[in-house]
């Protein structure tokens, strides 16, 4: 399967805005510079938490930087579109203006936890998938 046929196949749960912005951030990614965005995650996690407000939703920020983590700490080695799809999903985690602003409404980082629940589908890691109410 090529990695526009992964991205698709993980874009078929997204909206077409998170779809847009999802397949703009997943790009080549060595084994090593996954390994590298755990701290990056943590670091966008700390600023959630220090500077998110009252309308942020520290909880679902917290199960998806644990899900991050675990999923790039756990060892496994993932191919080059495997490692494509994580980036992207890392990355779309970081921006603090996604498809639904990610500090702006308590909804906001919804959809973060759903492009990273669809890499994890798509990757067989559901192990690591962050649970929604």
């Amino acid at each position: 399967m090529s990695e526009d046929d992964q991205i698709i196949n993980v874009e078929a749960l997204l909206n077409p805005e998170e779809q847009q912005q999802f397949r703009r951030l997943c790009m080549d990614t060595s084994a090593e510079e996954l390994e590298q965005l755990n701290s990056v995650v943590e670091l966008h996690m700390n600023q959630i938490r220090d500077f998110g407000g009252p309308n942020a939703d520290v909880e679902t920020a917290e199960a998806i930087c644990g899900s991050l983590q675990g999923l790039l700490s756990s060892g496994v080695s993932f191919d080059a579109e495997e490692r494509s799809l994580i980036r992207g999903a890392v990355e779309y985690f970081l921006l603090a203006d996604d498809a639904s602003g990610d500090l702006d409404d308590a909804l906001g980082l919804d959809d973060d936890a759903r492009v990273v629940n669809s890499v994890l589908e798509r990757i067989g890691q559901t192990r690591y998938r962050v649970k929604l109410d």
